[in-house]
């Protein structure tokens, strides 16, 4: 067994030859009814996006019978390469405005590109973790990335941080809080209790039940404790289902990944 440091060293090794040895190329893929012209500019993002998916995903058809429409603002944390935050930039259109925070510098970079390919001028990209501070955070160096757990698995490199209450400062309320933060949910929470308190925006998440959640100290409990006393209607799914029901803590799909999506109207 080699030592956990020499391991990590190895493993990120491994990931950056893989990732110098790929060539990124562009193409051309139907998205949720759109054409997008998208550069696949690594491994993950060619497993993710190289592919057609004529439907909306079900969380924006659900997200759609309430606050996501024309004019809304959206913020996505945790927005890869920004097919998401392109997508939901047509639920809002022109006059509606989509606030795409990611972490990674690689995909903040390839972000920007696919949202100057495809004219996305109602989206703005920040180069951040969304949390609970401003302080520099530790993040890892895989194409799908997180924040760093204290192991180092992946590498770190330090980034900047924002809160969601901050992003609500700089750009106003927003009308849909879009989360897939890859397990640091809970401070996402923390850092966006005055947005919720005051403005009740509609919420999705992608929960990383056994994936990363427990890692950064949250629950599903504490997630839905964040929620508690707000009004909200709380619904789940998830990718096996092709529908939203009401949230139950007793249901199995809380035992794995699954979405849930807080909504201030009980339909």
């Amino acid at each position: 067994m080699l030592p956990p440091a020499v391991a990590n060293r190895i493993r990120v090794a491994r990931y950056r030859w893989a990732l110098r040895r790929f060539r990124p190329y562009q193409v051309r893929r139907l998205r949720a009814g759109h054409q997008f012209d998208l550069w696949i500019s690594d491994p993950t993002a060619k497993s993710w996006y190289d592919r057609d998916a004529p439907e909306n995903p079900l969380e924006m058809s659900f997200l759609a019978q309430h606050r996501l429409r024309r004019g809304a603002t959206v913020f996505d944390c945790g927005a890869f390469q920004c097919l998401i935050a392109m997508i939901l930039a047509k639920f809002v259109g022109a006059t509606g405005k989509v606030i795409a925070v990611e972490a990674s510098p690689h995909n903040y970079g390839a972000a920007i590109r696919n949202c100057r390919l495809n004219d996305a001028g109602n989206v703005e990209v920040i180069n951040a973790a969304v949390s609970d501070t401003s302080d520099p955070i530790e993040f890892n160096c895989r194409a799908n990335g997180q924040v760093d757990d204290g192991s180092g698995a992946w590498g770190k490199i330090a980034v900047p941080s924002i809160s969601v209450d901050e992003l609500t400062r700089r750009y106003g309320p927003p009308d849909v809080l879009f989360v897939d933060v890859e397990g640091f949910e809970s401070k996402v929470l923390r850092g966006a209790a005055d947005t919720l308190s005051r403005y009740r925006p509609d919420c999705f998440f992608e929960m990383h039940v056994g994936c990363g959640l427990e890692k950064f100290g949250g629950s599903v409990k504490s997630i839905t404790d964040s929620l508690d006393g707000l009004g909200y209607h709380l619904w789940m799914s998830s990718p096996e289902l092709d529908a939203f029901i009401p949230f139950s803590e007793r249901s199995p799909l809380v035992e794995a990944r699954f979405f849930l999506i807080a909504t201030t109207t009980a339909s």
